[in-house]
């Protein structure tokens, strides 16, 4: 009888916490469908720090709908992880942080993990066709910049001897000729160069879409970083 008793007990129990769970002074709509602007809420006020348990009792729908929902915007769901520690500079702390800032970003683990996540693109190597083209630069500049030497060394061994400069034309054009070489090796390295920024700049902002929430501008004269901070981070193992 006594354990009989027990089992009652115990399942009027969890029928009453199940009926409390999530709400806040109502019942939970267990099946009431979140719509597309509720979920952006709810990630981005995860992202700041609100519990699920919270979020559950504000937009009243069960605990597992929030996780449901936060699981479906982070993707397939992580294997198990380490913590990891590193030690950064003031310096190099400030240039992360700023970075992260100018994209609206807050959660600096969070925006860790998805930069390592997206390592191999991130870090993957030049591209043959960039490579290619410096090196075909390099040649050019080198063969003609070997002409412009041995005039150089012609005209110095001519004034070391006391002789007339030997100075032609043919000079003349070939020095211009790798002048006129250097401005457009220097042009097409800029658009190249800023082609390539542009493209990693994406690369970066794709791997970070999603943290991006409207935090408030920094305060001007706020205090700055500490002249070393050790960071612990949290990532697939």
């Amino acid at each position: 009888m006594k354990r009989l008793f027990r089992i009652r007990l115990l399942l009027q129990v969890g029928q009453t916490l199940h009926q409390i769970e999530g709400t806040s002074g109502g019942q939970v709509s267990h099946h009431r469908k979140l719509t597309d602007d509720e979920r952006r809420q709810i990630i981005e006020a995860h992202t700041r720090g609100t519990s699920a348990a919270a979020l559950a009792r504000r937009f009243g729908v069960s605990s597992r709908t929030i996780y449901n929902t936060l699981i479906r915007a982070k993707g397939p769901c992580p294997g198990p992880t380490t913590t990891i520690s590193t030690r950064l500079s003031a310096r190099q702390l400030a240039g992360f942080q700023a970075a992260l800032a100018r994209r609206g970003i807050t959660d600096q683990p969070a925006a860790l993990r998805r930069l390592m996540g997206a390592a191999d693109t991130l870090l993957r190597p030049a591209d043959p066709v960039v490579r290619d083209h410096l090196q075909a630069w390099g040649a050019l500049v080198a063969a003609e910049g070997a002409a412009v030497n041995r005039i150089a060394r012609k005209l110095n061994e001519a004034k070391l001897r006391g002789r007339t400069m030997p100075f032609t034309d043919e000079d003349m054009t070939t020095i211009r000729l790798f002048a006129a070489g250097l401005v457009e090796f220097a042009e097409g390295f800029r658009i190249l160069w800023e082609a390539q920024l542009a493209e990693k700049a994406r690369e970066v902002d794709n791997a970070l879409k999603g943290l991006v929430i409207d935090a408030p501008e920094p305060k001007a004269g706020s205090a700055s970083a500490p002249p070393a901070a050790s960071h612990r981070w949290r990532s697939a193992r």
